[in-house]
């Protein structure tokens, strides 16, 4: 107990009772980069995962037999499909250099496009 009081003594001096009274300490200036890394864009959701889990189901309860479970297998066939028009289509806005805002989270691409062409002052 007496240690942990002496380790923290310094950090307790910073906080207070009082919400109004803290004390701002600017460690890194308050603007944003000129670009952003696209580390986060690797960990997005896959497409089709669900279908593909009804359709694994399908074929674990039917002893992997295909024709008992053609109606999953089209659905998921379809959603892939569907993905990957979707995939192409994304692309092919990349290479024009359209930006679809609104409509999903921009990929880190975009962001620097966009920060490129709003610099900071």
């Amino acid at each position: 107990m007496r240690l942990n009081n002496i380790l923290l003594f310094r950090d307790m001096r910073k906080y207070t009772k009082n919400p109004n009274n803290v004390i701002f300490e600017e460690l890194l200036p308050l603007k944003l980069k000129n670009s952003v890394s696209g580390k986060g864009d690797r960990s997005k959701e896959r497409a089709c995962v669900h279908e593909m889990s009804i359709m694994f189901a399908c074929f674990k309860k039917n002893e992997f037999d295909q024709s008992l479970c053609s109606e999953e297998i089209n659905k998921f066939q379809t959603c892939s499909k569907i993905h990957q028009v979707e995939k192409y289509k994304r692309k092919q806005d990349l290479r024009e250099g359209k930006i679809s805002t609104g409509q999903h989270n921009l990929s880190p691409r975009e962001v620097n496009h966009l920060l490129k062409k709003y610099p900071n002052p």
